[in-house]
């Protein structure tokens, strides 16, 4: 586990640290207009590559696609600390993208190598930890670098880390080989995942900003993206060794907890964004001081994927987690909708604490039910489209809210009282989010966790 924990830990961080370092990067490359870039291009091509590799790990054994995605994300490392310009820096963000993506499908895809579904949670949790942990330190690492040493570190950090990763994967882990280690790649299906998810991106990034919401280029967009479900569906029913099998979906858990792991995503990004950017905007604090609010929110999302894994391993049952998970989140968004100036910084850590714990169940149990209700010839890909939501999710979240708090600071000078109001709705619109969850955690029908070993895995 420990190999795998690092490889995830690397992939998790790199969706944060440049966050911090963005205004260090953008002064430095003489680039502040497409800077977004650097984090957008990470989203996209990671969000692919998940779906991708997950099913190239199910063809050709998930340790060597495995190793390969640790390999692509160093040289995108090295070679994003090396860029000399904001476009070359996103190219290779890009890079880097899809080695990560590569990395969260399959190591989550690995604990179903080597855990019966049930012994499965308590694996998930320890990965789900790792996660939480690289999203709370690369805020602060990103500070770090980019103001004691260069925000170039942010990238080379990454390379130690990364070869003691595929070193030890190497050395110490022994996974069973598909049974047949061969297959064409759907290339027209990833190539249209591709157009998809960049068309999604690119409409909720420059709504509403860089084009009016009612301009030619949004509206085209849109209308590609909706185009493009349909024509990606009929790409993949003609194709013989589709990266998205659409017989996944006949199963009626694993469709709702593809849907629960996008609105979780969804509302952890929400949270991870815009607080801090709250407590700096509207309570004037110190970027650094802003940063360390969305803790609470990281540690609350630990706390339940410890408590949940041992417990589910315990009694094989799940579906409690999710509906609890959702009031939970419900209640401390709708808290949080009230903060304003004057809101000691209590009243905001302990609802942000409680609603990351609501989402550490949904994170822990969608993952868990989506695994459990596919076969194992199909473990890898599954998790790939799950977590293909998860970061779909994160990202339509981020510019979904942005919106909403943009339409509150309509002029160029908005009041305190503005901003306030601007801050709260942002908050508010979070829990139809948590409420349409709550509807699919109870109409969700529960498959027990099996006791059974994974033999025919490992025959």
């Amino acid at each position: 586990m420990f190999p795998l924990m690092l490889a995830l830990f690397l992939s998790n961080l790199d969706q944060t640290i440049v966050a911090a370092a963005l205004p260090s990067i953008g002064a430095d490359l003489r680039a502040s207009a497409d800077i977004s870039w650097i984090v957008t291009a990470y989203l996209l091509t990671s969000a692919v590559t998940a779906l991708v590799f997950g099913k190239l790990g199910d063809l050709h054994g998930r340790k060597k696609i495995l190793q390969f995605s640790i390999v692509v994300f160093l040289a995108g490392s090295l070679l994003s600390g090396t860029a000399n310009s904001a476009p070359l820096l996103a190219l290779f963000r890009a890079l880097q993208g899809i080695g990560g993506g590569g990395i969260t499908s399959l190591v989550l895809a690995i604990t179903g190598d080597l855990a019966s579904p049930r012994q499965r949670a308590r694996h998930q949790a320890l990965l789900g930890m790792t996660a939480a942990l690289a999203l709370v330190t690369g805020p602060l690492l990103g500070g770090a670098f980019s103001e004691g040493l260069s925000w170039r570190w942010i990238f080379y950090v990454n390379l130690p880390i990364g070869i003691t990763a595929f070193a030890m994967v190497t050395a110490n882990l022994h996974l069973p080989r598909p049974a047949h280690d061969s297959g064409p790649v759907d290339v027209p299906g990833a190539l249209v995942a591709t157009l998809f998810t960049a068309s999604v991106m690119l409409f909720m990034t420059w709504g509403g900003h860089a084009y009016a919401w009612s301009s030619g280029v949004v509206l085209g967009l849109i209308a590609f993206s909706i185009v493009s479900v349909p024509l990606y569906v009929y790409v993949e029913h003609r194709t013989a060794k589709p990266i998205t099998p659409l017989h996944l979906f006949r199963s009626t858990v694993f469709s709702l907890a593809t849907a629960q792991f996008f609105l979780a995503a969804l509302v952890l990004f929400a949270g991870m964004l815009y607080v801090p950017m709250f407590i700096q905007t509207v309570q004037h604090k110190s970027a650094f001081v802003a940063g360390l609010y969305d803790i609470p929110l990281l540690l609350g999302l630990v706390a339940a994927a410890a408590i949940s894994g041992p417990l589910i391993t315990r009694t094989g049952r799940y579906k409690l987690y999710p509906v609890t998970g959702s009031v939970l989140v419900t209640l401390s968004m709708l808290a949080l909708s009230h903060a304003d100036q004057d809101t000691r910084p209590l009243a905001m850590i302990v609802p942000l604490a409680v609603a990351g714990a609501g989402i550490g169940f949904f994170v822990q149990v969608c993952l868990l039910a989506g695994q459990n209700a596919v076969g194992y010839e199909d473990l890898g890909t599954a998790t790939g489209v799950l977590n293909f939501f998860r970061t779909l999710g994160g990202a339509f979240g981020a510019a979904l809210f942005g919106t909403i708090l943009a339409a509150g600071l309509r002029s160029p000078r908005p009041t305190a009282a503005e901003s306030v109001t601007a801050f709260q709705a942002v908050f508010f619109w979070t829990t139809p989010s948590m409420a349409l969850a709550l509807v699919l955690a109870l109409v969700t029908q529960e498959k027990p966790l099996s006791e059974a070993t994974a033999a025919s895995a490992r025959s």
